[in-house]
């Protein structure tokens, strides 16, 4: 068997055809819905994009890595023994990452090597850390430098998404053949032909949609700003005093004034063209599975890092720097191989899941050991309708903010309910009735109960991780032991 993870950066969960959202085209995405299951109540483990990448590598949480931050740098000594490369390479699979993976700070002063598992890396640019085998800049400097001058000309930021520019975005004039996401899912395909007679594990990690929403010249005015669904406006003003019960705003998010609500037409406009532009990307790697007679017989895994606010807390709100749905929920789709049998196609799953569960229904459905100190449990009972092994019925989710408040948040998400333990207190919301989360219920006596339950929830969820994990190291083969010859 086979085993495939389609990733992408900043992707709103319900920015899919599949999820209903009106407009958007994602035939990749919808075809692999249509041959497996969605998961919507997917979330990353912990928010921005590296801390968030690394739970999904190691299956470990923020807290267990230290990784946090994207300036959090987990020193390769303190790695954990193995990764996913490592566990599928030891099983005698190929294994390789194509694209973005963003596992040490840029900047951060690491020795290149292999220290994930994976034996072919192409990066979209020299990651810093990893070993590389071909880089896009090496490769493609012309549309290198044409696409660093329109950064320059258009005013967009080192980061990419700092400021409203660039949300706002531009229409590129390169076509989407020649960027860096084309040139990795090209990489992806042509490690699947290089393999096509061995078992391997490929990682696909597209850029997009990850602001600049920088559109390809092939998929500019594919959405009229006109069309598009904008989020509710919140019902409380976003500047002055905060009233009873309203949620923080957390500055108003400053970085993005200047987006009103007629120009969050073009952001969402603009982001859903890039969206299209991955999914345009990904489908060369399911084609190259098709051509190939791989498909049916391989795990193929959609999912991202991450999500965006993407205007749902007023037009200002464009950020993945928070604990808020829109921010922390992923899109994600299982297309399991076809040896799983009772499971039905097309079908839609509503238990919490997250990133740190991915790698455990990767190893079980490889028929691989799961190292007992992952937190995550195999999603592979869901896909057959059967009940998961996970003790807790939360998914929780780690954001650790900037100054001054530099202390770990975290949100503990049930399908119905939702607790922030967040910088600016105890926020809960019933995301049945309130999905966009206007209304703080934290305050209210009657749902004091409520509060006090969902913590111990999450107490009782931390101690079953700590006490696997001790578990875990006190299971050795021993040997006779003489301190005195």
């Amino acid at each position: 068997m086979n085993v495939v993870l389609l990733f992408n950066e900043t992707h709103v969960f319900d920015y899919l055809g599949c999820m209903g959202l009106p407009l958007i085209e994602t035939p990749t995405a919808d075809a692999l819905a249509a041959d497996g299951v969605i998961f919507t109540q997917a979330v990353c483990n912990t928010t921005p994009c590296l801390p968030s990448r690394v739970n999904l590598v190691t299956g470990l949480h923020g807290f267990q890595t230290g990784a946090l931050t994207n300036g959090h740098l987990v020193p390769p000594e303190r790695l954990p023994a193995r990764p996913m490369g490592t566990a599928f390479r030891e099983a005698g699979c190929r294994t390789a990452a194509c694209g973005k993976m963003h596992l040490f700070p840029y900047g951060a002063p690491v020795e290149r090597g292999d220290y994930f598992g994976f034996d072919y890396r192409a990066g979209h640019f020299l990651e810093n850390g990893e070993r590389m085998d071909a880089s896009y800049p090496a490769e493609c400097p012309g549309p290198v430098e044409r696409y660093n001058a329109e950064r320059v000309r258009y005013g967009i930021s080192r980061g990419g998404d700092g400021c409203a520019t660039d949300y706002i975005g531009f229409d590129s004039e390169l076509r989407v053949d020649e960027l860096c996401d084309w040139w990795s899912a090209q990489k992806a395909v042509g490690f699947v032909e290089a393999n096509k007679d061995a078992p391997f594990l490929l990682v696909c990690s597209l850029t997009g949609p990850h602001p600049p929403n920088a559109v390809p010249k092939d998929f500019v005015n594919r959405y009229d700003p006109e069309l598009v669904r904008l989020p509710p406006e919140p019902p409380f003003p976003l500047t002055g005093e905060r009233t009873p019960g309203e949620p923080p705003r957390h500055g108003a998010f400053k970085n993005f004034q200047g987006v009103t609500r007629e120009t969050l037409k073009t952001v969402i406009a603009r982001y859903m063209e890039c969206v299209a532009a991955t999914d345009a990307g990904h489908a060369l790697v399911v084609d190259a599975l098709k051509r190939n007679g791989l498909y049916d017989d391989s795990l193929i895994i959609f999912t991202a890092d991450h999500g965006d606010l993407m205007g749902s807390r007023g037009p200002t709100a464009l950020s993945k720097y928070n604990l808020y749905e829109r921010a922390i929920r992923v899109p994600l789709i299982i297309k399991p191989p076809k040896s799983l049998e009772s499971w039905t196609p097309g079908t839609r799953c509503d238990a919490p899941a997250g990133l740190i569960d991915l790698l455990p229904t990767m190893l079980d459905l490889a028929g691989l050991p799961k190292s007992e100190d992952l937190p995550g449990v195999s999603l592979k009972p869901l896909l057959t309708g059967q009940p998961c092994e996970r003790e807790d019925s939360i998914a929780v989710t780690e954001f650790l903010p900037a100054e001054p408040q530099r202390r770990v948040c975290v949100s503990v998400r049930q399908p119905e309910w939702k607790l922030i333990l967040g910088p600016s207190g105890d926020e809960l919301y019933h995301l049945a009735e309130d999905p966009n989360e206007f209304l703080n219920l934290s305050g209210e006596a009657r749902h004091a109960a409520r509060v006090a339950e969902m913590k111990s929830a999450l107490a009782d969820y931390y101690r079953g991780v700590f006490r696997r994990s001790a578990s875990a190291l006190l299971k050795y083969d021993r040997q006779p032991f003489d301190p005195f010859r």
